[in-house]
């Protein structure tokens, strides 16, 4: 009788810890499923956010170039704009000096 109450006991100690384990077993499988879900997400996000980078470098590099004809032009423009000032300071000289040829 006592080894029967000892087994019995035995047997409600071990289905109890069982039991426990159970239940740990489930919250950890949720946890990890969760995890995963959220692995995921991040994954999804990194991906998109990869996607940006490369969009914008590529709407930088297009900025830049133009930017850069931009500066080109610009160069040029004030390339004109100075020798149309050198002639016409050249031009005032000749008309000076002729005013004071004539005025002789």
């Amino acid at each position: 009788m006592e080894r029967l109450d000892a087994a019995k006991k035995k047997y409600q100690a071990t289905k109890a810890r069982l039991t426990t384990e159970i239940n740990a077993q489930d919250r950890l499988e949720s946890a990890n499923k969760s995890a995963e879900g959220e692995y995921k997400e991040s994954e999804s996000m990194a991906t998109e956010v990869d996607k940006e980078i490369r969009t914008q470098k590529e709407t930088l590099f297009k900025e830049s170039q133009k930017l850069f004809k931009l500066r080109a032009e610009q160069a040029n423009l004030i390339g004109d704009i100075s020798g149309t000032l050198s002639a016409s300071r050249n031009l005032q000289a000749n008309i000076n000096k002729l005013r004071i040829e004539k005025q002789r």
